[in-house]
């Protein structure tokens, strides 16, 4: 925020209720001076948008002049090719459907480090990593909810996309009814909102004020609003603040009614970024209270003022606890919110095409009724007949002319004009024009991906747009679900449960000592959000699908070699059969399970099997060099304590009585000395020089 910005907000923090609704009359006023230009721009691609293509406003006079009613009566008809265009890009911008993904809570492994023996207790730290993804599993499935069950936010979005092609911009309020804890949005166009358009984000206005017409009778029963104010509001039965505006809608739906009881007045809503002083501070303090904006506040930070005007009379005057302004803004390009309308990118060549069509068929209507000549005076009749026509003429006859060519120059105008709209980011697929001969989905993904990376500016404006209303709804469930609510979803076809709560909530209840659901989810505003938005498998039906098929068949080569297990596989293809609509999946999946368990076992597969148990046995120690070794080692030692016990070795006298005498030729022939030293058996030395020398005296005679 600039030093006049601050200063404005500085001035409006010494006002005090009574004053504030003027002086933000004379800033909205001054805002709307400042866009006027704009306005009529905007005005005039709305009318563009509806077919009227030479309505314009007259910058000299400010009245509507339509030109077709004019001396260039030549132009009848309009092609509507740029509402066709621009719906053609809003819907390539949307084909990827984007939707938030919560990121899990930071789990530290010093949080679970002993601070004496600085060893982590694994099993608490694996336990809090998955505590934390199953929250953010839950928080993220409470924002699909919101997002599709409850805002209906995929329409909104689309409706965002067109309004800001016209006008440049387009917003979306989010706030919630706090008495039944239910989010609410809302989409606006750039003339309902009121702003200093020279920023390039919204967080650098220092006001934003919302704008719509409502009935008198409606404001006098809003239990908001105190009737000492209400009674003083006089009907301006007006569509908008906006000059401009209003002439569009009148010229649209007529003039309001004047009855007083129907009479509506324009109802201004706006928030005010003050920053806390001396001041201010007793007024926030006192008016803050109940909405929790003092909460954590100091002086020299900023709080949101929250204001309620009509005709200039104050009708609320609150601080309330928001981080942000309450709304999220669309643009096709980043800079200053008000921009070049993107329709405008097509106007000239549109305007073009009217031209050239409405002469073409004016030729092609003239050359196939025919131009007759005839002499100055002359009278003719001309009557039909049965047989034809029949022509009375006095002196001279009728001479009808030779119909002349258009020639090839206004096809090949127009062939130019669409490489010029094509230019511009509508180009053939997005305008449902193929080639000839592009027909597999192969060649159209190619098509639709090319326009698509042709938008990658637009693309990002809607992921930060998205991303902004996911932290705003995240921000009001933080401050507003003081209660828990009750989440209900679908999976696998089957009705989920569990509960969730603000993060204000949960800390009023454990003050309070309130007993919370077991397993309740706390919505949190610093949850951080990933915007899922890149087209992923495919931009079209057709191109998903063969990815998809794609993916199986590699997965299920991977499946047969056993890399993956056969529960991935299983759930790639639940997903393609949910994804393109083939009935009910879940019969299909358990008879899958039963086949997957009933099937019998390859050859193949019993292989890896024996692999796999000898590997395990290896590593256990159970088979190999070293189990043989203990296995030798063992044997010998059973061995000599059988012999033992037979009475097969004798105990010579020298000897200590844990030894025994054997001979020899008595010890089995593996081991021989070193498996009877190993027992502490004692070898009858004589007895083992003789048997040494029958031995080599049995090998030299085996030799000779």
């Amino acid at each position: 925020m600039n030093i006049k910005d601050f200063k404005l907000t500085r001035e409006l923090s010494f006002l005090k209720s009574n004053n504030i609704g003027k002086a933000l009359d004379d800033m909205i006023e001054q805002a709307i001076e400042q866009r006027k230009k704009h306005e009529r721009r905007w005005f005039e691609n709305n009318y563009f948008d509806d077919g009227y293509h030479f309505k314009i406003i007259s910058k000299r006079t400010g009245k509507v002049i339509d030109h077709v009613g004019g001396t260039g009566n030549y132009v009848e008809r309009a092609i509507p090719r740029a509402s066709r265009q621009i719906r053609g890009v809003s819907n390539l911008l949307f084909a990827a459907e984007p939707y938030p993904v919560v990121y899990p809570e930071r789990v530290s492994v010093e949080q679970f480090r002993d601070p004496i023996t600085k060893e982590v207790n694994i099993q608490a730290y694996a336990k809090a990593l998955e505590q934390a993804k199953r929250s953010a599993r839950k928080c993220g499935i409470w924002l699909s909810t919101q997002w599709e069950d409850e805002q209906d936010l995929d329409i909104k979005l689309i409706d965002m996309l067109l309004k800001a092609s016209k006008n440049s911009i387009a917003y979306l309020q989010v706030w919630s009814d706090t008495d039944k804890q239910k989010i609410k949005t809302k989409v606006y166009d750039a003339f309902d909102i009121i702003l200093y358009g020279d920023k390039d984000e919204l967080y650098e206005c220092p006001f934003i004020t919302k704008t719509r017409s409502r009935k008198i009778t409606e404001i006098i029963a809003d239990p908001m609003y105190s009737k000492a104010n209400t009674e003083k509001l006089k009907p301006d039965n007006r569509y908008a603040t906006s000059e401009v505006k209003e002439a569009y809608m009148v010229a649209r739906y007529g003039s309001k009614s004047n009855d007083q009881k129907e009479g509506t007045i324009m109802e201004k809503e706006t928030f005010i970024k003050e920053y806390l002083s001396e001041a201010n501070w007793k007024e926030a303090t006192k008016k803050g209270s109940d909405t929790g904006a003092m909460e954590g506040k100091s002086k020299g930070d900023c709080i949101m003022r929250h204001v309620f005007s009509a005709g200039g009379i104050t009708l609320l005057d609150e601080y309330v606890d928001y981080d942000e302004y309450p709304f999220a803004e669309y643009r096709y390009e980043p800079g200053y919110l008000y921009q070049k309308p993107f329709i405008e990118n097509f106007i000239p060549q549109n305007k073009s095409l009217d031209i050239i069509v409405t002469r073409l068929e004016k030729w092609i209507n003239t050359m196939i009724v025919g131009v007759y000549q005839k002499r100055k005076g002359e009278n003719y009749k001309v009557a039909n007949i049965p047989g034809g026509q029949m022509i009375e003429y006095e002196s001279t006859p009728l001479m009808q002319m030779k119909n002349s060519s258009v020639g090839n120059t206004p096809f090949n105008v127009i062939e130019i004009l669409d490489k010029y709209i094509e230019e511009q980011g509508a180009s053939t697929a997005a305008l449902n024009q193929l080639p000839q001969g592009v027909k597999s989905g192969v060649a159209i993904e190619s098509l639709k991906a090319t326009e698509y990376a042709n938008l990658k500016i637009a693309t990002k404006m809607l992921k930060k747009t998205v991303r902004c209303i996911a932290n705003l709804m995240l921000e009001r469930g933080h401050k507003d679900y003081l209660q828990p609510m009750e989440v209900e979803y679908m999976e696998d076809r089957d009705p989920e449960y569990f509960d969730v709560i603000g993060r204000r909530g949960y800390e009023l209840s454990r003050k309070v000592g309130k007993e919370l659901p077991e397993g309740i989810t706390v919505l949190d505003k610093s949850t951080k959000i990933r915007i899922e938005i890149e087209p992923g498998m495919g931009l079209t039906m057709q191109g998903k699908r063969e990815a998809m098929q794609q993916i199986i068949t590699f997965m299920a080569q991977f499946a047969e070699l056993g890399q993956i297990p056969p529960e991935a596989l299983k759930q790639v293809i639940k997903k393609f059969l949910e994804t393109f609509g083939y009935g009910n999946t879940q019969e299909f999946m358990e008879a899958m399970d039963e086949g997957l368990s009933e099937q019998d076992v390859s050859e193949e597969q019993i292989t890896k099997i024996k692999v796999a148990i000898a590997e395990t046995m290896k590593d256990l120690g159970a088979v190999g060099p070293e189990a043989d070794q203990k296995l030798v080692d063992s044997t010998k030692l059973g061995v000599a304590e059988a012999m033992k016990d037979m009475g097969m070795i004798d105990k010579p006298k020298e000897q200590p009585q844990n030894k025994v005498s054997i001979s020899y030729k008595d010890l089995p022939p593996e081991g021989k000395v070193q498996a009877a030293e190993q027992a502490g058996i004692a070898i009858d030395p004589q007895s083992a020089q003789m048997q040494e020398r029958k031995q080599q005296s049995g090998s030299l005679a085996q030799n000779r």
